[in-house]
């Protein structure tokens, strides 16, 4: 009898652990309050946006599938000069361990907020959290894959563009971001007009790879996500990892750096795992218009065999795998790491990207590019 309550009791921790896991792969995980962390001695001074300017923060749910069974509530804020009807949205696509924070920079932001030199200029923006990130859901994050947040992508801009008549739609990515910038306009051209990649190049690094095993640990457990997040495929970037790796120390304010590490978000394995598809030659059958700016001391993605530092056989290197439908245009920024958009020659690069998104999508209230591709 003894061994029976014990083999029963085995059998129901068994049970007990196969309902929990079956919970966490499929129940929905809610998002998590994402304040504002202020290093010590940092003075993030209020500065509010433009009185012109007028925002709505929006919750989309979504599914990461066509035969999804759960949807996942997606949470971004909506913002443009008066009304966002007529102009061209620019969606906001972040890093691995990037939330909204690394395209609305909160430490001088008419400096580093790239949404705001967008409101400037006359764009509307969607800057938002994808799966697994801040206030949005957190599925399991074995399930969060490129073609996925592509996938979610897709969903977000039909409820947008039901709601709006944009001018045209253009994706800024950075680094995850941009990866799956391409996946969406792989999968979904029809509703892209451009995109932007920045921390982005078909390349692996493989000091990178070497320092990513030793520059994270498991979100459940350490970090500032500890005990909030229960999922063990969530990863965190250890603290000091990021000055080491997505920054040149020269070229970087060190305030800005210290906001950014109190800040950090988490990525998932998934995520990880499945980034290196869009490193192939999947670009070339890419029809829209292509923006591709690169630090030249970007460790993640430059080492290896590709010397950024060699401009020219740089630009040569990424030509090969974009085709003429792209019309791509390429930016190498000196003395710049990952985070081009955190340097201090920030508004010098969206100087630059406003500048295609004007030329080649179209400019301020929907005003139409100045020289199309193909023209």
């Amino acid at each position: 009898m003894t061994l029976l309550k014990r083999l029963a009791g085995s059998v129901a921790v068994l049970l007990a652990m196969i309902l929990l896991l079956a919970g966490v792969l499929y129940v929905k995980s809610g998002g998590l309050p994402t304040p504002l962390n202020v290093p010590p001695g940092i003075d993030l001074a209020a500065t509010p946006p433009p009185a012109a300017v007028r925002c709505e923060r929006l919750r989309i749910p979504v599914k990461l599938g066509p035969r999804g069974l759960f949807r996942y509530d997606i949470v971004g804020e909506l913002c443009a000069p008066e009304e966002p009807d007529g102009r061209v949205l620019q969606v906001l696509l972040s890093g691995s361990g990037y939330g909204t924070l690394y395209w609305d920079f909160p430490y001088q932001p008419d400096r580093y907020s790239y949404v705001r030199a967008a409101w400037q200029a006359g764009y509307a923006t969607f800057n938002y959290y994808r799966p697994g990130l801040g206030e949005s859901d957190h599925p399991f994050g074995a399930l969060l894959t490129v073609d996925r947040h592509a996938y979610v992508l897709a969903q977000l801009l039909e409820v947008l563009s039901q709601q709006h008549d944009f001018a045209g739609v253009v994706t800024v990515g950075h680094s995850f971001g941009s990866v799956t910038a391409i996946a969406h306009a792989l999968a979904r051209p029809d509703q892209v007009d451009g995109i932007v990649l920045t921390g982005f190049a078909h390349n692996t690094n493989p000091g990178f790879i070497m320092a990513m095993r030793e520059g994270v640990d498991f979100a459940a457990f350490k970090g500032p996500f500890a005990g909030k997040i229960i999922d063990p495929t969530y990863l965190i970037s250890k603290p000091g990892m990021r000055k080491e790796i997505f920054y040149t120390p020269g070229n970087a304010d060190p305030a800005v750096i210290a906001v950014d590490e109190a800040n950090r978000q988490p990525t998932t394995i998934g995520e990880t795992i499945s980034a290196s598809k869009y490193f192939g030659p999947q670009s070339r059958e890419l029809r829209v218009p292509v923006l591709l700016l690169l630090g030249d001391d970007d460790f993640v993605v430059c080492g290896g065999d590709l010397d950024c530092k060699n401009h020219a056989a740089t630009i040569a290197h990424e030509e090969a795998y974009f085709g003429p439908a792209s019309c791509l245009e390429m930016v190498m920024l000196p003395d710049t790491g990952h985070d081009s958009a955190l340097h201090l020659e920030a508004p010098a690069s969206f100087a630059r990207m406003l500048d295609w998104v004007g030329r080649r999508i179209g400019g301020d209230s929907g005003a139409p590019a100045s020289a199309p591709c193909g023209e």
